[in-house]
C-alpha cells in the first residue's frame, strides 16, 4: 500500500475544493481502513467551503458518502474481514448518551461527522469506526451504494422516522434534486400520494417516472395545485429540500390542519413563521438532520432488493473535482454526482 493518497480537501475557507496528496490514514483501535471506490458529491460539500460549519484544523478531507472495500482492520475489530464490501454511516457517536441509548444517534451530543469534523471519503482511503460500517449485498454496485448514506438515508429518516409518512397520505416534496428524487420514491414505496416541485424539466420528468405528480414552479403556483388537488384541505406532509425563508413560508401554507413541515435543507440562517395559523391548525415544524446507522442499514436492504433506486446523474474521476463542482453548481442534473477512482 502506498504511503500517500489523493484527497479532495478544503484547504482554506472561501476557496475551492482542491486535490491534494495526503498520508494514507491508519485505522486506530476499533476502526477499519477502507479503499474507496466511489463517493457521492453533495451540495453540502460546497457549503463547507464557506466556513459556516467549522471543520476543525485544515486541510480537511471531505466526503460523507462513500463505498469501497475494507483493506485493514484496527486492533480489536473482529466482526469484519479484509475484502468486505461496505458503505459508511456519517455520524461517529458516543454510544452512551441518552440519545444514543434510545437509538436516536443522529442527536448524539458529542458526535463528530465523517467528511465534516473528521476526514471523509473523497480520497483513495478513509479510516472509520467499525461501528459505522454497513455491509453491501452483491446486488448493489459501488456506484449505487456510495450515495445511500445521505441522498437516500437522509430522506428515509426525514419522511419515515420524523414525518411518519404512511399509506394514503398526501406528501409534497419541495425540490426534486439529489435528495428529493429519492424522497419521491420513499413516499411512494409506503403508499403515499406525492407531489414534487422543481424548475428543471428533467427533474420533473424523473419525479413523474417514480410516481409523483410534478409541478413546474416557473409556470404554476404549487399552492394553486395543492388547493385543487386536495379540494382546499391541504396535504399531510411537506418536505422542504430548498431551505429558504420563502420555501418554509410556502410549505406551511400547503399543510392541512395537523400537518407536518419537515425542514430538511438549511440555505437561509433564519425564517419567520406566522404564529396564529400554526397554533390554530396544530401544525408541526420538524427539523430533520442526517440519519442513523440503522436508517442506512434499512435503505441498503431496500436498494439491494430493488425497492429503491439510487439515482446517479453523472460520473467524474476524483481528480476532476473542479469540473464536478462546476456541474453541481450548474444545477441541471437528476440525482447525485459520483466521483470515481481509476
Amino acid at each position: 500500500m502506498a504511503s500517500t493518497m489523493r484527497a479532495v480537501v478544503v484547504a482554506r475557507y472561501g476557496g475551492k475544493l482542491e486535490i491534494m496528496d495526503r498520508p494514507v490514514p491508519r485505522p486506530g483501535p476499533g476502526e477499519v481502513l477502507i479503499r474507496v471506490h466511489r463517493s457521492g458529491l453533495c451540495s453540502t460539500d460546497l457549503h463547507l467551503l464557506s466556513g459556516r460549519m467549522p471543520l476543525g484544523p485544515l486541510p480537511r478531507v471531505l466526503g460523507h458518502e462513500s463505498a469501497g472495500d475494507i483493506v485493514e482492520l484496527g486492533k480489536g475489530v473482529k466482526e469484519w474481514e479484509v475484502g468486505d464490501r461496505v458503505t459508511v454511516s456519517v455520524d461517529v457517536v458516543c454510544g452512551t448518551c441518552g440519545h444514543c441509548l434510545t437509538g436516536q444517534t443522529q442527536r448524539c451530543t458529542s458526535m463528530v461527522r465523517i467528511g465534516f469534523e473528521r476526514d471523509g471519503g473523497h480520497a483513495d482511503y478513509v479510516a472509520v469506526p467499525a461501528a459505522n460500517v454497513v455491509a453491501l449485498p452483491a446486488t448493489l454496485s459501488y456506484d449505487e451504494a456510495a450515495i445511500l448514506p445521505d441522498a437516500v438515508a437522509c430522506m428515509y429518516h426525514s419522511l419515515i422516522c420524523q414525518g411518519k409518512v404512511d399509506r394514503g397520505q398526501k406528501v409534497v416534496i419541495l425540490g426534486a434534486g439529489g435528495l428529493g428524487i429519492h424522497g419521491v420514491q420513499i413516499a411512494r414505496m409506503v403508499g403515499a400520494e406525492v407531489i414534487a416541485t422543481s424548475r428543471k424539466t428533467e427533474r420533473l420528468k424523473a419525479a413523474e417516472q417514480y410516481g409523483a405528480i410534478s409541478v413546474d414552479t416557473t409556470t404554476r403556483s404549487v399552492g394553486e395545485v395543492i388547493r385543487e388537488y386536495t379540494k382546499g384541505e391541504g396535504v399531510d406532509v411537506v418536505a422542504d429540500n430548498i431551505g429558504t425563508r420563502e420555501s418554509i413560508r410556502e410549505g406551511l401554507t400547503l399543510l392541512r390542519p395537523g400537518g407536518k413541515l419537515l425542514v430538511v435543507a438549511y440555505l437561509d440562517e433564519t425564517f419567520e413563521v406566522p404564529s396564529i395559523p400554526l397554533f390554530k391548525k396544530e401544525q408541526e415544524i420538524i427539523g430533520c438532520r442526517g440519519s442513523s446507522r440503522e436508517d442506512l442499514a434499512v435503505v441498503v436492504k431496500l436498494a439491494g432488493s430493488g425497492k429503491l433506486t439510487p439515482v446517479i446523474g453523472a460520473h467524474y474521476p476524483l481528480e476532476q473535482i473542479e469540473a464536478a463542482t462546476g456541474r453541481l453548481q450548474k444545477g441541471d442534473l437528476v440525482g447525485r454526482i459520483v466521483l470515481t477512482r481509476s
